[in-house]
């Protein structure tokens, strides 16, 4: 039983780690994708951020039982990604990914995609 068990926390750290690698990649191509000289400071950095976001939340809301997130202001981002961050809502993912923003980062992405959602755009 004990094997088992650690087995399935190995298993599970190891699914973890190569989703964290995956995000990892997927914002460095939206750095590449999404220059910082293109815009100001914090619109280009919440951009590239929201891209990275937009891959597992789908803009159209047709996601795969991801909630989508186009429609959200920005104090319920703050919010949810605070609460991820503090291991409150239950998604070691997000977790994860709340844990690498730092909380500029998480304010300009909550802006921009809040911007977004009122202009009527996807992000």
């Amino acid at each position: 039983m004990k094997r088992e068990r650690e087995a399935a926390i190995v298993s599970r750290a190891n699914g973890l780690a190569a989703e964290i690698r995956w995000l990892l990649g997927l914002s460095l191509s939206a750095i590449l994708l999404f220059p910082e000289s293109s815009a100001p400071a914090d619109v280009s950095q919440g951009a590239q951020i929201a891209a990275t976001c937009a891959s597992c939340h789908d803009p159209t809301g047709g996601g795969q039982g991801i909630p989508p997130i186009a429609a959200l202001d920005e104090q319920t981002i703050v919010k949810a990604m605070l609460a991820f961050r503090a291991s409150e809502s239950p998604s070691l993912v997000m977790h994860a990914v709340a844990l690498s923003l730092g909380d500029d980062e998480l304010a300009a992405t909550a802006r921009y995609l809040a911007d977004r959602a009122n202009a009527g755009r996807q992000p």
